[in-house]
């Protein structure tokens, strides 16, 4: 009988399962992807004053899977409009070093974090979460007048733990020959991303804000000196789900949102992001 029981898809994940996650996670052994190379490259070019659009070309060309991709999305009438993009250092000059780099983390990380086999439509829709984030933070801090690229990267991690734990947690049901739904995985990843999302951080040596952005931004209690990348990442992941799934964040709660005040986000203010929504959906679906 309990062989029988292990063939079927259990409603949710044994606790037995979530204290190995648990254990392993306490003591390092979940296994973490590696830094993204060329993406971060772009991004140190890309920080530096009067960045060389033919230095951004060159670092791009240096991983051609990566090219190849970049060149594909910045084609798609989402960036290029009207005017068809046939080159890296055209797509440099006409979108800029800043929303290039952009680009480059973003499909970095599609392709070494945002993967899973047998999840692929659940890790698109986490991605696609992350990307609309990642945009909506950098509208938010632009209204606010805060740093928009810095707002932009903890927008974009601020799930990263998603993918990871859900990496550990089919791992662990494999090697105890156990069949949970897919459902139930997912929503056991809930409980533990921020804590190995700041772990990923911190072993990549991402900048303070970041780390703590992935870790705060559902408790709300960060550091005074990050309060506000906190704050501006929460909003933003809110905001992101109400594009995506508005079923489950409402507007009249988002209005509601506790970093709207604090932040100094004016009703009207946050009409002008809302508005950017289905622009955002766009390009995070050509990104994915």
């Amino acid at each position: 009988m309990a062989d029988a029981a292990r063939t079927m898809d259990m409603a949710t994940v044994p606790k037995a399962v979530l204290d190995e996650l648990s254990w392993r996670v306490a003591q390092g052994r979940v296994d973490l992807p590696l830094l993204p190379g060329v993406a971060m490259e772009v991004t140190n070019v890309a920080n530096q004053e009067n960045a060389d659009s033919r230095v951004i070309a060159e670092l791009l060309r240096k991983d051609q899977a990566m090219a190849a991709h970049v060149l594909r999305v910045v084609s798609s009438p989402v960036y290029s409009g009207r005017t068809q993009i046939v080159s890296l250092q055209q797509a440099v000059a006409r979108l800029g070093v800043q929303k290039i780099r952009e680009i480059a983390l973003a499909i970095a990380f599609r392709v070494g974090v945002f993967k899973l086999k047998g999840f692929e439509q659940q890790i698109t829709g986490m991605f696609q979460h992350s990307v609309a984030a990642a945009m909506f933070a950098q509208e938010i801090a632009r209204a606010t007048r805060r740093n928009v690229e810095d707002a932009f990267m903890c927008g974009l991690l601020h799930d990263v733990g998603r993918p990871v734990i859900l990496q550990a947690l089919v791992q662990i049901l494999a090697e105890q020959k156990l069949r949970v739904s897919p459902a139930a995985v997912l929503e056991a990843c809930g409980e533990q991303h921020t804590e190995v999302g700041g772990i990923l951080a911190d072993s990549w040596g991402l900048p303070e804000a970041v780390e703590m952005s992935i870790r705060h931004h559902h408790n709300g209690s960060p550091p005074d000196a990050h309060v506000n990348s906190v704050r501006i990442t929460a909003l933003a992941d809110e905001v992101a789900r109400y594009t995506f799934e508005p079923e489950r964040m409402p507007e009249a709660e988002l209005r509601k949102h506790p970093a709207l005040a604090p932040l100094e986000l004016y009703p009207e203010m946050l009409d002008k992001v809302l508005a950017k929504g289905e622009l955002i959906k766009q390009a995070a679906q050509v990104l994915s």
